[in-house]
């Protein structure tokens, strides 16, 4: 603390330090102290408004509260690296089966939306293996290195991807888990099976050129951070594809249609400045004065 005066701090992935803990407790003292810091993040609106506005209250020099929190949001500086990468997003649907909508109907009889869930992913993994597969060999045609990242739901579900993906036997196609992005034979390996959680803290799957996950259950700052595993500064394409594979009028199905709409709000500070700039404030104060 006593250094902090003539320190410059750098806080990254800041929005995981929204909490009230002992640590973000010491490093928003510190924010405070410092003349000067940044805090990194692709996502600062995490889960709600609250959070971040909690953030700003503990790190400004004036009282921040619901009405002036955009003034306080203003006063960070906002960049936003353009990497002249495309994201293609596509939706791949698969046709439900006899077997699984019987087992849908069971569940849904009995309220049993997590195991309903389950046999839905279950029933999806050989489709998620087939266009992950395809989508490797595709991408190890213009790098060598290169491959997929599969995301999957849990371990256990992992663990069944990486089975399948080496039973199908591509030629020159190995999956692996988690573990071999940072192996000493990494680029031998054309598919990198991941947990959702895995959504942040490695660069190493930019040498990969395409994402496959189905619909899981998750918050919006998660599914960016992952495709953010791709899509950053040592990413050597120009165009990364994003395929989410989901059997077409589930429960999943739902999930995926609500988290599409919700991925498209503007989550970022620069985007909610955008939408609530100065001049639409002002061409909404008649009104707000005429309705109060």
């Amino acid at each position: 603390a006593d250094e902090a005066p003539r320190c410059f701090i750098v806080f990254d992935e800041v929005d995981e330090m929204y909490a009230p803990t002992l640590r973000t407790s010491a490093a928003r003292a510190l924010c405070q102290l410092c003349p000067k810091f940044v805090a990194q993040t692709a996502t600062p609106m995490r889960k709600n408004e609250q959070q971040l506005r909690a953030w700003l209250a503990d790190t400004c020099h004036f009282p921040v509260d619901a009405s002036n929190m955009l003034v306080a949001a203003s006063g960070m500086v906002s960049i936003q690296l353009e990497l002249g990468i495309i994201a293609k997003e596509e939706t791949s649907l698969v046709r439900m089966t006899d077997g699984v909508r019987q087992a849908c109907l069971k569940f849904a009889g009995t309220r049993k939306w997590l195991e309903m869930s389950r046999a839905i992913i279950e029933a999806t993994d050989p489709s998620m293996v087939e266009v992950a597969m395809r989508m490797a060999v595709k991408d190890r045609q213009s790098h060598p290195s290169g491959g997929v990242l599969l995301v999957a739901d849990n371990l256990t579900h992992a663990g069944r991807l990486i089975q399948a993906c080496n039973a199908a036997a591509a030629p020159g196609i190995q999956a692996g888990g988690f573990e071999t992005l940072e192996s000493s034979d990494a680029a031998s390996y054309g598919i990198v099976v991941v947990t959702k959680d895995k959504d942040r803290g490695y660069n190493s799957a930019a040498r990969l050129g395409a994402m496959v996950t189905g619909a899981y259950a998750g918050n919006s700052a998660s599914r960016h951070q992952m495709r953010g595993r791709l899509r950053r500064l040592n990413q050597k394409r120009t165009k990364v594809e994003f395929v989410t594979v989901v059997m077409e009028n589930s429960l999943l199905h739902l999930l995926h249609q609500r988290h599409s709409s919700v991925d498209s709000m503007n989550i970022t500070l620069e985007q909610l400045g955008q939408k609530f700039s100065a001049d639409v404030l002002r061409g909404l104060q008649p009104e707000i004065r005429s309705s109060a």
